[in-house]
């Protein structure tokens, strides 16, 4: 069974006296230009370590919340707090898990589309981090099922292989391949430089490919956020509506 493992680090803003589910099911959100230095971003990544795991392609750096060094701390809670403020408003109090990650150019091309897969937390978002790319294929792409039952299983074992050796087998492509066969693809997300991208967790998705076409690896930016409190903001627009949208 392939599990996953985040290191997440507690949030807390200001808390509310009426808590709500927060409605993000099946959204996508898409900000360009997110921050106004990004330059001094990528500076930041290019200091860190990175490790392969057997549960992704390429490679991550750890939580930022648990560095040793007080920048990438500071970072990670202006961060944090520019997604509850600015992405995912009215989220106070929360657990997050914010990560560099780089991925490897393979040699055949066939491995440089990612799995189709979903996340198993609440919400997760990238930001695209390559100034030299502009690409309209290098970004992510959410897939709906082609059936509702749940498909096979495929060779796990072959997938960590993959991800820990980037050794690239025939098993390998099959199964990669069989998993697409399952979705459809609904929407697609350009890697812009700078751009964030911020869905509910359990869409289908992938980055749809790794080669940057460069000496570049395609870096980013990742977060994944569970366990949240939510309070409905106070609406600023004071016109009303008696129309009701049910069925």
């Amino acid at each position: 069974m392939f599990s996953f493992a985040f290191t997440y680090t507690l949030i807390f803003a200001v808390n509310y006296d009426v808590k709500h589910k927060y409605n993000m099911l099946s959204k996508l959100v898409s900000i360009d230009n997110f921050f106004k230095n990004p330059q001094k971003i990528v500076d930041m990544a290019q200091t860190l370590d990175y490790e392969r795991s057997e549960v992704h392609p390429g490679k991550r750096s750890i939580n930022l919340f648990t560095s040793q060094d007080p920048q990438h701390v500071e970072f990670a809670k202006y961060f944090a707090k520019r997604i509850a403020d600015e992405v995912f408003f009215g989220i106070n109090k929360f657990m997050i898990d914010i990560r560099f990650h780089k991925n490897d150019i393979y040699d055949n091309d066939k491995a440089n589309v990612g799995w189709i897969h979903n996340d198993p937390v609440s919400f997760a978002g990238i930001v695209y981090l390559n100034q030299e790319i502009s690409d309209f294929n290098l970004g992510t792409s959410t897939f709906l099922k082609n059936k509702k039952e749940r498909f096979d299983q495929y060779d796990f074992d072959e997938r960590k292989e993959f991800n820990l050796t980037t050794n690239v087998t025939p098993e390998y492509l099959k199964i990669l391949e069989e998993n697409e066969k399952e979705f459809t693809e609904t929407v697609r997300v350009g890697n812009v430089y700078n751009r964030l991208v911020a869905y509910d967790s359990k869409i289908w998705h992938r980055p749809n490919n790794f080669d940057t076409k460069s000496e570049n690896e395609r870096l980013t930016l990742l977060f994944f956020i569970d366990r949240y409190e939510y309070s409905q903001p106070e609406s600023m627009l004071s016109l009303k509506s008696e129309y009701i949208d049910d069925i």
